[in-house]
């Protein structure tokens, strides 16, 4: 499982840095409706009878506003971006926006939020009647146009990081790394080069949910608003891809392990490391077919939520350790709230399609979220 063989070095990369500031919308917009139940419904009430929906018309945007730039952001230079879900209700208006991600200024949360809020569309239909969409993702990002690459500060502290690192002191790396973090400067280019290296340390300290999530968020820093300005080459995202199919599938993410997957499947030039990858992902697709149940272990972080795409339509939670408060499922055509109970196992409705959970708790609660065969339940 170690990796040191893409460390690269920093090219001390210095353009003039302008203030004029751009807030970009990069919206995923899923074309299926979700029926919402209002009320918190117990853990044992029986699954709805749901037909799949066939005359149905997504939401149109009508108004779609980019985030105000936080000035004190703005000033100082620092870029970021943020990730949410949310659900566009019958009369056209964003409902329970719901940060999943984020980097950067903690005041890009706010800004994003109070954006999202305003948006406004013409509602789905389903049959002639306006209907919820669910399932819906956005990223917003900060940036600032003008300096694209580091500063000659950011280059000198992250070549210690890197000396460090290359001499396998990952406990001291991490700490000088730490440092680096704290800084309320950094532009979408450091932030990248930033969260690829906290995967290399993460990796040598064998953290690999760190080094997985790492990657997660040097992704999406890693895009520039042309490909051109993209700050990694494909060779280097292709690797953290295949990484993150390996890392993924050992936590039983197995749709995050397969979107990875696919994501590589499209990138040119990459039949080695598709080829590599092959045997692992028939081997995750064996497991979703089994009799086999998947066990995910996962540990509520400060935000007090986690999301979990499900490739199964029954789940169960086992093992509670801490105060969790609901469950929220979104599927395509569906979504339902729930409070929280052991030894019940949840039944997805096939016709929902895909689904996604989202449970909120207290920080550090802990708990297994399990994917149930169909014949186990049966």
């Amino acid at each position: 499982m170690r990796n040191r063989a893409f460390c690269r070095a920093l090219a001390p990369v210095l353009l003039l840095t302008t203030m004029s500031v751009s807030s970009h919308v990069n919206a995923q917009e899923l074309s299926l409706p979700c029926d919402e139940v209002e009320e918190k419904v117990k853990a044992a009430t029986a699954a709805d009878e749901v037909k799949r929906i066939t005359a149905f018309q997504p939401a149109k945007a009508i108004e779609r506003q980019a985030p105000d730039y936080p000035i004190e952001a703005a000033r100082r230079g620092q870029e970021g971006w943020v990730k949410m879900s949310y659900v566009i209700d019958e009369e056209g208006h964003v409902q329970d926006p719901v940060i999943s991600d984020y980097s950067g200024s903690r005041a890009f949360k706010r800004k994003a939020l109070s954006a999202i809020k305003r948006w406004t569309f013409e509602p789905a239909m389903k049959d002639g009647k306006p209907t919820q969409q669910c399932h819906q993702a956005v990223q917003m990002d900060f940036m600032m146009g003008g300096r694209r690459g580091a500063s000659g500060r950011f280059i000198s502290a992250y070549k210690d990081v890197d000396s460090i690192y290359q001499q396998g002191n990952y406990v001291e790396a991490d700490a000088a790394l730490q440092r680096l973090h704290e800084k309320d400067n950094l532009n979408r280019y450091e932030n990248a080069w930033l969260w690829n290296m906290d995967a290399n340390i993460a990796s040598g300290l064998e953290d690999w949910q760190r080094e997985l999530d790492s990657f997660a968020r040097m992704l999406p820093s890693n895009k520039g608003d042309e490909k051109k300005y993209d700050v990694f080459g494909d060779d280097h995202i292709a690797f953290v891809h295949q990484r993150m199919v390996i890392l993924a599938s050992q936590f039983g993410l197995y749709a995050d392990a397969l979107s990875y997957y696919d994501r590589l499947n499209e990138m040119e030039g990459q039949q080695q490391r598709i080829d590599e990858i092959a045997p692992l992902v028939t081997k995750i697709r064996d497991h979703i077919n089994s009799d086999d149940a998947i066990k995910v272990t996962v540990t509520i972080d400060k935000r007090g939520n986690w999301f979990h795409t499900l490739v199964r339509n029954q789940f169960a939670f086992d093992n509670i350790q801490g105060d969790l408060d609901t469950v929220e499922v979104r599927c395509d055509t569906h979504r339902e709230k729930f409070t929280v109970a052991e030894d019940h196992v949840w039944k997805i409705p096939e016709s929902w399609g895909q689904c996604r959970v989202l449970v909120e708790g207290d920080k550090s609660t802990a708990f297994n979220l399990i994917e149930v065969a169909q014949t186990t339940s049966s």
